[in-house]
């Protein structure tokens, strides 16, 4: 019995967990904004980090790195609760929504490449070749 309460009960007191999760989420929304649009594709770097998180922390679990399963599912909920809570900013909330979602950004304009916007992006002319071939558009090269 003593070792049921020691493996599914809290080894860490609740308000630190709370604390963590929530510190290393938020820095890393932060950091992930100011990753390349290119680099995480359609999906929002806050679904990005929540299955990274969620997926590390439940390898941990399954693992046994962890000190519990209560401090892991704890760690789980704190993170799925942000996530939840900037999604729903992002919804309600347009300022938010600017603060952490890009823009697209304009690469071909009357079918010519925008090379300023293609640097910026870090987007090679072959790479948006590829992109343009798999569309079946068709870019002038002048």
């Amino acid at each position: 019995m003593i070792v049921m309460v020691e493996a599914f009960g809290w080894s860490t007191p609740l308000w630190q967990i709370v604390l963590r999760a929530t510190v290393v989420y938020v820095a890393l929304v932060l950091l992930l904004r100011i990753v390349a649009k290119r680099n995480v594709g359609n999906i929002s770097p806050n679904d990005i980090l929540t299955l990274v998180i969620v997926g590390g922390m439940g390898t941990d679990a399954i693992m046994g790195r962890s000190t519990s399963v209560g401090d892991i599912l704890l760690f789980i909920a704190v993170v799925v609760f942000w996530a939840y809570v900037l999604d729903s900013l992002e919804y309600h909330v347009p300022a938010v929504r600017c603060l952490l979602r890009d823009r697209n950004t304009i690469l071909v304009e009357n079918g010519r490449m925008i090379r300023r916007n293609m640097r910026q992006e870090l987007v090679t002319e072959e790479e948006l070749m590829a992109e343009l071939r798999k569309e079946g558009s068709r870019i002038w090269r002048w």
